[in-house]
């Protein structure tokens, strides 16, 4: 799958706007319907929208057989119309632009050089030993080698693709959750429950304010939690619209920022949330 470079890229490269590609299955074979039989090459699609859904002009890089030609197509009619109507590209001006197009399809869809993420994998291990996982160190393994590979996706969404990959690990050994920024104080209560003992749900009276924010549900929790388990709830910083928590020991408050903080994890005390 190629990544298409979006229309605000390509105007201030000075390309076409529009752009598409038919590169797939259904391409470099005959199309029998009841119009007639068509051809329908490989092919690399510029050009400009002149009237929205009518009328287009578009430039194409069509591969017929082992040949690449330049072809142009101004598509004021039905589609079945236009078949034999399309002519050679000539123009060096128009050639040009057609170039200045294909170099940044290319430059969108280079793969970029790993850059690298310097973690300290014996702070992983310390922080998820911290956190009661009792796979620390291969999963401490699995993180670290993520990050040594950050960068080398095209996407930008695995930006931060180890933290990432951090925050799905804990949560699916109990040691860390997150809910919505709206989400109901009973279901921030299930998700709370979720990382403690066995029972706590049993243990710990329902939210008391049906209109509170996941912060105000969790600083509610925050005295049983210290005499029941000794435990304290830290909020994890992610820069989404979400809450991520988990729960530490109280004597390891300190060793949890100190670590987190060496990770490029930002965490934070619910009572610094609600002062917000």
């Amino acid at each position: 799958m190629h990544r298409i470079p979006s229309e605000e890229k390509l105007l201030t490269a000075g390309a076409f706007p529009k752009f598409h590609m038919d590169m797939g299955e259904y391409t470099d074979y005959e199309y029998v319907c009841e119009k007639g039989t068509f051809y329908i090459p490989k092919s690399i699609c510029m050009g400009e929208t002149i009237e929205p859904g009518r009328v287009f002009d578009h430039y194409f890089v069509v591969l017929c057989g082992d040949e690449v030609e330049l072809r142009h197509l101004y598509r004021d009619r039905p589609w079945n119309e236009t078949v034999g109507r399309d002519t050679e590209v000539t123009d060096p001006d128009v050639i040009a632009k057609m170039e200045r197009t294909l170099r940044l399809l290319l430059a969108e869809n280079t793969l970029k050089m790993p850059e690298h993420v310097h973690i300290s994998h014996q702070a992983l291990f310390r922080f998820l030993t911290l956190l009661g996982v009792a796979d620390a160190r291969e999963l401490a393994d699995k993180i670290h080698t993520a990050a040594l590979r950050e960068g080398f996706d095209i996407d930008e969404a695995y930006t931060d693709g180890h933290l990432n990959l951090m925050r799905r690990a804990l949560r699916d050994r109990k040691s860390l959750d997150w809910v919505d920024w709206k989400e109901a104080p009973g279901e921030v209560f299930g998700s709370l429950c979720f990382l403690l003992p066995p029972g706590a749900d049993e243990r710990l009276p329902s939210p008391g304010d049906e209109d509170a924010s996941p912060p105000e549900v969790l600083h509610e929790y925050s005295s049983a939690l210290h005499d029941l388990y000794g435990l304290t709830v830290l909020l994890w910083d992610t820069g989404g619209d979400e809450y991520a928590f988990m729960v530490v020991p109280c004597d390891k408050v300190p060793e949890a920022f100190e670590l987190a903080s060496e990770l490029g994890i930002t965490l934070q005390h619910v009572e610094e949330q609600l002062a917000e």
